[in-house]
């Protein structure tokens, strides 16, 4: 099964610079070497803060424990109180609602991302609801839905339904749309309390030297 251990903050104004040196020198190859995968690093672009996103993935319970139990998680994670603040963390578990046999890097994607607790008793109409309506109507719209996620550690709300478009044109459209109202009328309505949602840009942080890495590989 896969995990997700998301990582969240604001970065410290005026070090910006110093913060993405940090992040791309030593955040991103120590997470890799203690066993936590960065699939992500995304900003929030609309919606409530903190605006930094880091999404690292592990296929266990036991080996997230065993990373965040080692001297280099515990030296990087207070290294990094340096250039951020409101800083916090979450561990997700996928709900099983959006098929999720893996989750790797996904290169230049905006994410829809909604947030919410499902109302005690509906759990079978939302789930319902989901594969028949919402699910079916978001990728109409040109938002695919690749996850479904439960925060089992972490702040919540304990649901988060992650959409991905490949930039925030599609997104507004979508957005804008009297089927996108419907569902969330429906949704926030009849099975859904807490409900947020924010649209996320990628911060490229993650993304390049991933590039760079396949590029070098070629030579």
């Amino acid at each position: 099964m896969i995990f997700l251990f998301n990582q969240h903050w604001d970065i410290i104004p005026g070090k910006e610079e110093e913060y993405t040196q940090f992040a791309i020198n030593h955040y991103i190859p120590t997470m890799k070497k203690i066993g936590i995968n960065p699939v992500g690093g995304f900003h929030v672009v609309v919606g409530e803060g903190p605006r930094v996103i880091s999404v690292g993935s592990v296929d266990s319970l036991q080996k997230l424990q065993k990373a965040m139990e080692t001297e280099e998680y515990e030296r990087m994670t207070a290294k990094i109180q340096r250039y951020v603040f409101n800083y916090c963390s979450k561990i997700l578990k996928p709900t099983g609602r959006v098929k999720t046999d893996k989750y790797t890097i996904q290169l230049r994607v905006w994410k829809f991302n909604q947030y919410f607790n499902i109302i005690p008793g509906k759990e079978d109409e939302y789930a319902n609801f989901v594969k028949n309506d919402h699910l079916p109507t978001m990728e109409k719209m040109g938002i695919k839905m690749t996850g479904g996620w439960h925060v089992v550690v972490g702040p919540g709300p304990l649901i988060v339904a992650e959409g991905t478009a490949t930039n925030i044109v599609d997104i507004a459209k979508a957005l804008d749309s009297d089927e996108y109202k419907r569902i969330t009328k429906l949704l926030t309505s009849t099975f859904v309390t807490e409900y947020s949602s924010r649209i996320l840009a990628p911060t490229g942080r993650i993304e390049l030297p991933y590039i760079l890495g396949k590029m070098m590989k070629g030579f």
